[in-house]
């Protein structure tokens, strides 16, 4: 009978870790695949396997980010998650990370990489650190949290994933003129934008012809990049990984399941 103890006392601590890691999946796929990816690889969010292999040392870290967020990021936080549903979190996340190997260095020059992002005209629209505009998305840590593919895609086809807060709009005064930017609020009454020169504008919609939600990305495809110069870029971008201000209001995410 002891025997018998001791054979099924360690099956019962598998099943119930098995369970556990089962229930960490589901919460993932329901909260987290969306942004990072079905394999935690990334997508419009980092690239949390990177992440995870880049600080082992303790679960303590990842359940603030999960609970509170990311200040100055679309990263929410999920502050009503129950402990035990984090818990089983962060542990599928380990499992994601084990055995994958930190992303390699992208092939290509990052030098020339940065002096093709110069002559773009990249910095009219991207921060990267303390230089460039905040019309587009800030680049300051995008090699640590975007894959190499995405980076590429990004590049050659920015309409593939358009962040929300990064939505054009254009509207369209009474008298025919035209006027676009980035959508920063809209109601019943008024709709707010942000143009390239990075000047706020409010309009009021009776005073509007039209508003027109633009389906593809305000960032033009850079197709006509040729092949070394495109994996210079991306080699560059992928050395960005240089710490982000926080400095916006975290949300709390809505619909937890």
């Amino acid at each position: 009978m002891k025997l018998l103890v001791a054979f099924f006392i360690p099956l019962a601590l598998y099943c119930q870790t098995d369970t556990s890691l089962e229930q960490g999946k589901a919460v993932f796929r329901s909260n987290c695949a969306f942004c990072h990816g079905l394999t935690g690889t990334g997508g419009r969010g980092p690239n949390l396997v990177t992440s995870l292999l880049t600080h082992q040392d303790s679960d303590d870290p990842l359940k603030r980010v999960i609970k509170g967020g990311v200040p100055g990021t679309t990263m929410p936080s999920f502050s009503s998650m129950p402990d035990d549903e984090t818990s089983n979190l962060v542990a599928y996340l380990r499992v994601l990370a084990k055995g994958s190997a930190p992303q390699g260095q992208a092939p290509g020059d990052p030098v020339r990489g940065r002096q093709i992002y110069a002559s773009s005209g990249c910095a009219g629209c991207h921060s990267a650190g303390d230089e460039g505009s905040i019309f587009g998305p800030d680049l300051s840590r995008v090699g640590a949290g975007r894959s190499l593919e995405y980076l590429r895609e990004s590049i050659v086809n920015p309409s593939a994933d358009i962040p929300e807060e990064f939505a054009g709009v254009t509207v369209v005064l009474k008298d025919g003129k035209r006027v676009g930017g980035v959508r920063l609020n809209e109601d019943t009454f008024t709709v707010q934008l942000r143009e390239p020169s990075q000047k706020i504008r409010m309009y009021s919609k009776d005073e509007l012809r039209d508003v027109v939600h633009e389906k593809k990305s305000l960032m033009p495809p850079y197709n006509s990049l040729s092949q070394d110069d495109l994996q210079n870029l991306i080699a560059y971008l992928s050395t960005l990984r240089g710490p982000k201000e926080s400095t916006a209001i975290v949300e709390k995410a809505k619909g937890i399941r």
